[in-house]
C-alpha cells in the first residue's frame, strides 16, 4: 500500500493560509495528493454508477458487483477510455467534420510510426497492430453517416484503434463492454454494435481532473 501523504500545504483546511517557503517539493506533493484523490474519486463514482445498472451476471450471489467486474471498471484501461471520451467532448469532436480531421490526424500518426520502427518498438507496438489502427476512408464516412448532430457513434473496434498506443484491442473491447453494462457508456444496435456516451463517464473524468487542478491551485 502506498504511504499516505501528510503535508500541511496540501490540507484543504489550510486554504488561504500562507505556508512559508513553499518549495517545488510541496507543489509536487500537492499534485500527487490531487492525483491520488482524483483517481480514487473517479473509480468510486464509476463503481457506484455501475452498481445501479450492471446485470445479474456481473454480480455475486449476494448482489454485489463481482471482483472481476470491478477489476474492469476500476482499471487503467477504463481511465484511458474515459479520457478519450472526455477529449472528444472537450474538443468539440462530436461534430462530424471535426471528428474526421481528428481521425485523419490519428492515421497520420500511425503511418509515422511505420516510418520510425525504433520509436514504434520502444512503445511496444508491432507493424501489424499499427496498420490495424489506421481507419479506412469508408469507415470514417460511416461514422459521419450514423452519428446524429452532437452525438458521436463509434464501434468497439474503433475505440480500440484510437487507443492502440496504450492498450491491446481485446483489453479495450472487454472494458468498453463492462462500462456499457454499468451504464457509463451506451450501446446501440444499428446493424453493428455502436458505442456512444451521454456524458456520465467523461463527467466523472472531468471531476477527477478538477480535483488535481484544485490541489495544485492550493499551493499558489
Amino acid at each position: 500500500m502506498l504511504p499516505k501523504i501528510r503535508d500541511a500545504s496540501c490540507d484543504p483546511a489550510r486554504r488561504g493560509v500562507t505556508v512559508p517557503a513553499k518549495t517545488a517539493r510541496s507543489v509536487a506533493l500537492c499534485c500527487l495528493t490531487g492525483l491520488r484523490e482524483g483517481r480514487a474519486t473517479f473509480f468510486a463514482a464509476c463503481a457506484a454508477h455501475a452498481a445501479e445498472h450492471a446485470p445479474a451476471e456481473r454480480r455475486t450471489p449476494e448482489g454485489a458487483l463481482s471482483r472481476d467486474y470491478l477489476g474492469l471498471i476500476r482499471s487503467d484501461a477504463a481511465a484511458q477510455i474515459a479520457e478519450l471520451f472526455f477529449l472528444i467532448e472537450e474538443l468539440g469532436l462530436r461534430d462530424g467534420g471535426r471528428f474526421r480531421s481528428f481521425l485523419e490526424s490519428h492515421n497520420a500518426a500511425m503511418r509515422a510510426y511505420l516510418e520510425a520502427p525504433e520509436r514504434m518498438h520502444a512503445l511496444g507496438l508491432t507493424p501489424q497492430r499499427v496498420k490495424a489502427a489506421i481507419f479506412p476512408e469508408e469507415r470514417i464516412g460511416f461514422f459521419e453517416f450514423v452519428s446524429p448532430p452532437g452525438r458521436l457513434y463509434l464501434d468497439q473496434s474503433s475505440v480500440g484503434r484510437l487507443l492502440t498506443e496504450v492498450m491491446a484491442p481485446e483489453s479495450c473491447r472487454r472494458v468498453v463492454i463492462a462500462l456499457a453494462e454499468g451504464g457509463l457508456l451506451e450501446r446501440h444496435q444499428l446493424g453493428s454494435v455502436l458505442i456512444s456516451s451521454e456524458g456520465r463517464l467523461e463527467g466523472f473524468y472531468r471531476d477527477h481532473l478538477m480535483t488535481v487542478a484544485n490541489a495544485v491551485r492550493n499551493t499558489a
